[in-house]
């Protein structure tokens, strides 16, 4: 069996998001099939976000995501194009594609995989493209990770349908209708594809290493720390002044508690925006690694996901299908959640496996002491950690790829 990845239009790193669910799940999907030939692509745009980012540094970038793909070949393809540009405007996407593709074309001609597990829309798009155009009879993965039309308009700040988006909702309709499988990582995201319309769903929700987080002993204590995790800015999913709403109806119920803020973001403008809250009862810190982090979440009680207030139908959308790996980590670590209902992915698997509760961000009427207090020091770290392992553990997950990718190679 012969697999290649294929990322298009990303700049790939060994950190973030790119490190952990796609090298990182590639690799543990790999350590769990015997037989077979890996391949992970990189389409690359001449333009991109490792310029600025890293600059000079780049190319060391590149050295470590070839170190943790190790036997896994690297091959990074150009995409003659800049990056902030493609994917603005229906008359610029075909630029993801002009020259590019048939360097693709000789990748694959050479690989002859039998499977194309493609990362979003871009590489989905081409991957299917090159298959009808030149006879190739590889399966297609369409790893979706968002509801990037939506994602799209929103961060453009669409208040309606335009030509824009209709393109890439045909494009999307395409995609779904033709890919052998669409890899889901949320029910509210199938949920949103069943209504489009899908040849079929694999739902493989976000992966954590749930080894090095889990529980920690805490010593009892009549102070609650709440905590945010992750990049907080006023334009980031969950934004600096909703986290600031939120604790604030959090300390008018317990009085005697703290906010724990884990991000690289910057921590003078959280401060700037958390001015009128004492000092000493918030917490701004960062960490590098799992171990920095378990330590970090050691004497957490509640993890917070405050989201943002929507502003528009596509927003309204993108929340719906969001999960978040911040969600994954907390649980994995045994701490309830206190998760924004329009949080959809989150809110629907924080009541289906009790991992804490939710609220109305408009009425904040569930935050009461009674609910808060039902999570206190409540004895079930271990059963939501378990339930972690179990959904979202790097080696369950790549048994559930093991076993998608043994299925579509013998159709």
């Amino acid at each position: 069996m012969k697999i290649c990845y294929l990322t298009w239009g990303e700049t790939p790193r060994s950190y973030g998001v790119f490190g952990s669910q796609v090298l990182g799940q590639f690799v543990a999907n790999t350590n769990e099939i015997k037989d077979g030939s890996f391949y992970f692509i990189s389409g690359v745009p001449i333009i991109h976000s490792g310029h600025i980012r890293e600059k000079g540094a780049y190319k060391e970038q590149v050295e470590k995501v070839k170190q943790i793909l190790g036997t896994i070949k690297f091959i990074k393809t150009p995409i003659f194009a800049l990056q902030p540009v493609v994917y603005m405007h229906r008359f610029l996407f075909k630029f993801l594609f002009y020259g590019a593709e048939s360097y693709l074309l000789k990748h694959l001609r050479s690989l002859k995989p039998n499977i194309v597990h493609c990362r979003g829309y871009g590489a989905t798009y081409l991957a299917l493209k090159i298959k009808k155009k030149y006879h190739f009879d590889y399966k297609v993965i369409f790893d979706a990770r968002g509801l990037f039309p939506e994602e799209y308009a929103f961060k453009n700040k669409y208040i309606r349908p335009n030509k824009n988006y209709l393109f890439l909702k045909e494009m999307e309709k395409q995609l779904l209708s033709e890919a052998d499988v669409t890899i889901v990582v949320s029910d509210t995201m199938a949920e949103s594809y069943e209504k489009i319309g899908v040849k079929l769903i694999e739902k493989i929700y976000l992966s954590v290493d749930t080894e090095n987080l889990a529980p920690s002993l805490k010593t009892l204590k009549d102070e609650i720390i709440y905590c945010y995790l992750g990049a907080l800015t006023q334009t980031t999913w969950h934004t600096t002044s909703d986290l600031l709403k939120l604790y604030t109806e959090l300390r008018k119920i317990t009085p005697n508690c703290k906010l724990k803020i884990i991000t690289t973001s910057s921590h003078d403008a959280i401060k700037e925006v958390f001015k009128k809250i004492p000092s000493n009862e918030i917490i701004l810190t960062s960490t590098k690694n799992t171990i920095e982090l378990k330590a970090e979440l050691s004497d957490v009680n509640f993890g917070l996901l405050p989201y943002r207030r929507s502003s528009s139908c596509f927003e309204d959308a993108v929340g719906y299908s969001i999960l978040g790996t911040k969600t994954v980590e907390f649980t994995a670590m045994g701490i309830p959640v206190i998760v924004n209902e329009e949080c959809g992915g989150a809110s629907v698997l924080t009541k289906k496996y009790d991992l804490g509760f939710t609220y109305n961000p408009k009425t904040f009427k569930e935050l009461t002491f009674d609910n808060i207090n039902r999570y206190i020091n409540d004895g079930k770290e271990m059963r939501r950690s378990g339930i972690a392992k179990d959904l979202f553990d790097y080696k369950k997950n790549a048994e559930r790829y093991k076993e998608l990718y043994q299925r579509l190679a013998e159709v």
